[in-house]
């Protein structure tokens, strides 16, 4: 169940949606039991695949808090799909029936498309994820219809810089030469990551330039250049580790 640590924050309607999707879209093995994440978002491992999506909807938990709060999140969609895991289960080993904002994700997506899920959560993560941890939460806002609203603190991101590095720099990997289209088709369409060479938690309020102060990176270049949460590796310095792979002495 839920840590106390877990609950200090609320789980936004993106995290409910980031944990369905790891629910009912993961990898299966040759016997149809759970194997792995969704390959789209290219890890292998679990909690590399929580770690995705820290940037945009860690609201202020430690990566630990995150990790444990997502996995909750996608065990309690578990038992809705047949991915090999048996999600909660209560005292009785009866599994619960889902409620609230979880029944209402359900509800939101049951009827809609795998590729359709797929495709609205790496916009979701993609749009706002980047270099800038996600500040603390601030205060309680508003009370509304029985459900608590809470205030939290984000770096402001502009969607036209962004757009213009995508102009500038295209829709394959500057550090590993991946596109998302030519692996996924249709799907991966239009679909790159943007970084910021110097992160806005660094920089602050700045005018920033697409040609020089944004690159265009694959989730898994993006995950290596930040894999230190201390240093941000350059361009250069993730080629080079790429490069050192590729070449070995």
């Amino acid at each position: 169940m839920p840590t106390p640590s877990d609950e200090l924050v609320k789980r936004s309607a993106d995290m409910l949606v980031a944990g369905y999707y790891l629910s009912r879209c993961g990898t299966k093995s040759s016997t149809g039991q759970a194997d792995g994440p969704p390959l789209a978002i290219g890890v292998s491992t679990w909690n590399a695949a929580y770690d995705f999506f820290y940037d945009a909807m860690g609201d202020g938990r430690s990566p630990e808090q995150f990790r444990n709060s997502l996995k909750n999140t996608r065990d309690t969609f578990d038992h809705l799909f047949s991915n090999g895991r048996t999600g909660w289960v209560n005292q009785d080993g009866k599994r619960p029936s889902i409620r609230n904002n979880f029944a209402r994700t359900h509800e939101e997506w049951k009827n809609r498309t795998d590729q359709e899920l797929q495709a609205f959560v790496l916009r979701l993560q993609s749009a706002i994820s980047d270099d800038d941890p996600v500040g603390q939460p601030t205060s309680l806002a508003v009370t509304e219809g029985g459900q608590k609203v809470y205030a939290s603190t984000r770096r402001e991101r502009s969607q036209k810089a962004r757009s213009a590095a995508i102009a500038i720099h295209g829709l394959e990997c500057m550090g590993c030469g991946f596109g998302f289209e030519k692996a996924y088709g249709p799907l991966g369409k239009d679909f790159i990551e943007v970084h910021h060479v110097v992160p806005l938690s660094e920089a602050g309020r700045v005018q920033t330039d697409p040609l020089n102060d944004l690159i265009v990176l694959c989730a898994n270049c993006h995950r290596m250049v930040h894999r230190n949460r201390s240093i941000c590796l350059s361009l250069d310095e993730l080629r080079q580790h790429l490069k050192d792979v590729a070449s070995p002495l």
